[in-house]
């Protein structure tokens, strides 16, 4: 062999080391552990609605604790995002979001199936099952509650004399359900949209601006505030927006003792079978698969430790999860219902 051949051999053995140098470093790039990858990071944790209310708690209870169940113990932020009744912090999530398991968020629960009753009205700027979904904090009952003063106090009273209720958002259940009791039971439910959260709401009506509202999570704050209004005697409740009515009220009627066609009742029971989604929490779409079951392994986690239960004893905040794969499936089904329904629906809340 030549000194040309010895040289030429020497320097292709050397770029093969090279070039299977760099395959195995992009490997390992590319599997970077999940405790390395998160380390010295932050997780934003978004949050629907302003500071306030019960989607705000939920948010800031999940932040308080998650970070130590992600490998790597990030750091975890709050960042509100306002808007449209949580169409905002959705499509932000979906569009803008980075996609590396940084972000997660809270959402309202009318949102994933806004598209599907409001079609492009919605302003959904997502496909609900193409989310990241990590579960849900807790399954919800809603409540249709009143001030006192109220010219009309009871689902009979509010079809003969006009009531003033406020709304987060145009899409939300809290306007959708006056717009169905208008609808079906023939209420003068007028709906004032705009609010940022449930307390200005809550406020709006102690001002007078309102007369009452639909609770659509009736728990934690929202809860110990009604509560605390009906011992005053200034505040009552008018209806259980649930299939299975709580027995510790029985003299609040139930959405299905004041509804009584079959055909209304289903389309009850669609609106009540998506807040059973309760308080939904999601990352965006195309998170790597393995850094997504962290997230979600996470999320359980979270959801299981004493601390946070505890916190959220204290605090009145239901904790009831449901895990990703129920909360897809919820989604799923609720896209998959006959066209029929969902149109006569349509027709009613919008």
């Amino acid at each position: 062999m030549g000194e040309d051949d010895v040289t030429y051999t020497l320097q292709t053995r050397r770029a093969a080391v090279l070039a299977l140098t760099f395959v195995l470093l992009a490997g390992a790039a590319l599997a970077q552990p999940a405790d390395s990858f998160w380390r010295g990071k932050t997780v934003t944790v978004i949050a629907p609605t302003a500071p306030g209310g019960g989607y705000d708690a939920y948010t800031r209870l999940l932040a308080r604790h998650i970070g130590k169940h992600i490998p790597g113990h990030p750091a975890v932020v709050v960042q509100n995002m306002p808007g449209a009744g949580g169409m905002v912090a959705a499509n932000h999530v979906f569009n803008v979001a980075p996609r590396d398991g940084t972000v997660i968020a809270v959402i309202d629960r009318g949102i994933p199936t806004a598209p599907l009753l409001y079609g492009e009205e919605s302003k959904a700027k997502f496909d609900p099952v193409k989310f990241t979904w990590l579960g849900s904090m807790a399954r919800e009952a809603g409540m249709g509650a009143v001030a006192t003063r109220s010219p009309a106090l009871s689902v009979d009273d509010m079809k003969k004399t006009e009531v003033f209720f406020g709304a987060t958002g145009p899409e939300t259940d809290n306007a959708a359900y006056a717009r169905l009791f208008n609808d079906l039971l023939g209420t003068k439910i007028k709906v004032l949209s705009g609010y940022k959260n449930q307390p200005e709401i809550f406020l709006g009506i102690e001002k007078g601006e309102l007369h009452g509202l639909f609770i659509t999570g009736y728990s934690g704050s929202a809860k110990a505030h009604v509560e605390g209004q009906i011992a005053k005697g200034q505040m009552k409740l008018f209806v259980q927006m649930t299939m299975l009515k709580d027995p510790a009220l029985p003299d609040v009627p139930g959405v299905l003792d004041v509804v009584k066609r079959p055909e209304d009742r289903q389309v009850i029971e669609l609106l009540l079978a998506r807040l059973a989604l309760g308080r939904p929490v999601l990352a965006p779409p195309g998170v790597a698969a393995d850094r997504a079951a962290t997230l979600r392994n996470a999320f359980r986690a979270t959801l299981a430790d004493p601390e946070l239960l505890a916190e959220a004893e204290k605090q009145g905040l239901a904790i009831e999860p449901i895990w990703a794969d129920e909360a897809e499936a919820m989604v799923q089904r609720l896209y998959h219902l006959p066209a029929e329904l969902i149109e006569r629906t349509r027709r009613i809340i919008r």
